[in-house]
C-alpha cells in the first residue's frame, strides 16, 4: 500500500519532535507560567511545551505569560471535558461560558475554575472593546462544540461529513487560539477587514486543516477510546468504503483546505493590513509546528492506519477541484481569479 503523502507548501519547524529542542522548550515555558518543576519531564514528552513555545515567539514581551497560562489551561480543559461523562462535560462547558462571559460569575467550585477565571481577568481586562469581543465570541463557540462532539460521540451513527466538518473546526481550538494571538501580538486588524469573506475563508481552512490533520493522526487512539467523530470513521460510513480508503480521502481534504490557505494567504500577504498580514504569518507558523507535533508526538503514535504520513510541498494533480461537501466548497469562491490561460 501507498503511503499518504500531506501536501503542505508552508516552512515546517521540524525540530519540535526532538528531545534537546522539546526540553529546552519545556524550561522556557516553565519560566513563563510557573510550571511546577515535576510536571516538567511531562510537558516535554508530550511536547505541548515546543509548541506552545515555537507559536510564541511573535508574542510581545509582556504578553507572553498570557499566552502560555491559556494555552496549558485550555488543553487541560479539553482533556477534561473529553473525558467526562456528558453530563459533567455539560456542566464544564457551561461553567467555562459563563466565565468568558463574566469572570466575576458565581460558578461552581472546580479545580480548573481558578486558572480559568484568573486567566480569562487578564485576557479581557487587558484587550481592547474589538478584540474582547472577538475573545468571547471565539470561546463560547468552542466550548459549545465540545459538548456537541460528546453528543455526537454517543448518537448511534457517526455524523454526517458536513456536521463533522463544523465540530471539527471549532472543537480545534483554533478559532480561540486565533483570537488570542491577535491580541498578544498587538495586531490590530479592522473590522470589515477581519469579516471579509477571503479573511473568513482563510481563517476557516486552517481551523478545519487543524482538526483534520488530528483526527487522521489519531485515528487508532480515537477508535479504541469509543470516539464515532473521527473523520476516517465518518468518511467510512458515508462513502461504505474500507478505513484505508476513508483513511486516503481525508488527507485528500487536508490537502485542498492547504492550497487554499496558500492561495489565500498570497492575496492576505500582498493587500492586507499590517495588523492581517501578522495574523496570517502567526497562523501559517502555528501551522508549521503543529503537523511534526502530531507526526512526532508519542500521544499519536503509531495511529495513521499502520502506516506514516509524508509531507510533501509538491501539490496533488487534482488539488484545485472543489470537494464535494458543501459545507467546505464555498471556499472556491473566494480564491483569487485565474486567466484562463
Amino acid at each position: 500500500m501507498t503511503v499518504a503523502e500531506l501536501y503542505f507548501p508552508f516552512p515546517v519547524h521540524a525540530d519540535i519532535g526532538h528531545d534537546e529542542y522539546d526540553r529546552e522548550a519545556a524550561e522556557w515555558l516553565s519560566l513563563h507560567c510557573e510550571l511546577a518543576p515535576d510536571r516538567l519531564e511531562a510537558v516535554s514528552g508530550s511536547r505541548v511545551a515546543a509548541m506552545f513555545a515555537f507559536s510564541a515567539a511573535s508574542a510581545l514581551s509582556e504578553r507572553i505569560e498570557v499566552l502560555t497560562r491559556w494555552s496549558l489551561v485550555n488543553f487541560l480543559i479539553d482533556d477534561v471535558i473529553e473525558a467526562a461523562p456528558i453530563e459533567q462535560a455539560t456542566v464544564i462547558a457551561s461553567v467555562c461560558r459563563r466565565i468568558w462571559d463574566n469572570p466575576a460569575s458565581s460558578v461552581p467550585d472546580m479545580p480548573i475554575v481558578a486558572a480559568l477565571r484568573q486567566n480569562t481577568s487578564t485576557l479581557l481586562t487587558m484587550a481592547t472593546p474589538v478584540q474582547r469581543q472577538r475573545l468571547r465570541a471565539a470561546h463560547q463557540e468552542y466550548f459549545s462544540s465540545l459538548v456537541a462532539q460528546h453528543l455526537v460521540d454517543a448518537a448511534p451513527q457517526p455524523p454526517s461529513v458536513e456536521v463533522h466538518t463544523f465540530i471539527r473546526e471549532m472543537t480545534s481550538g483554533m478559532p480561540g487560539f486565533s483570537a488570542v494571538a491577535e491580541f498578544v501580538t498587538g495586531m490590530d486588524i479592522p473590522e470589515d477587514e477581519y469579516h471579509s469573506p477571503q479573511v473568513r475563508a482563510f481563517a476557516q481552512a486552517v481551523h478545519l486543516a487543524v482538526g483534520w490533520v488530528n483526527d487522521v493522526c489519531a485515528y487508532t487512539k480515537d477508535i479504541r477510546e469509543g470516539h464515532q467523530n473521527n473523520v476516517v470513521a465518518v468518511l467510512a460510513a458515508r462513502s461504505g468504503s474500507d478505513t484505508r480508503k476513508a483513511f486516503d480521502d481525508a488527507v485528500a481534504i487536508i490537502n485542498k483546505a492547504y492550497y487554499v490557505v496558500d492561495e489565500l494567504s498570497h492575496v492576505l500577504l500582498r493587500e492586507g493590513s499590517p495588523g492581517l498580514c501578522g495574523y496570517v504569518r502567526l497562523l501559517l507558523r502555528k501551522q508549521g509546528a503543529f503537523v511534526p507535533w502530531h507526526l512526532n508526538s508519542p500521544r499519536y503514535a503509531d495511529t495513521t492506519v499502520g502506516e506514516s504520513l509524508t509531507i510533501t510541498t509538491t501539490a496533488p494533480p487534482d488539488v484545485h477541484v472543489p470537494p464535494d461537501i458543501s459545507s467546505i466548497a464555498w471556499w472556491w469562491d473566494h480564491l483569487p481569479v485565474r486567466d484562463a490561460a
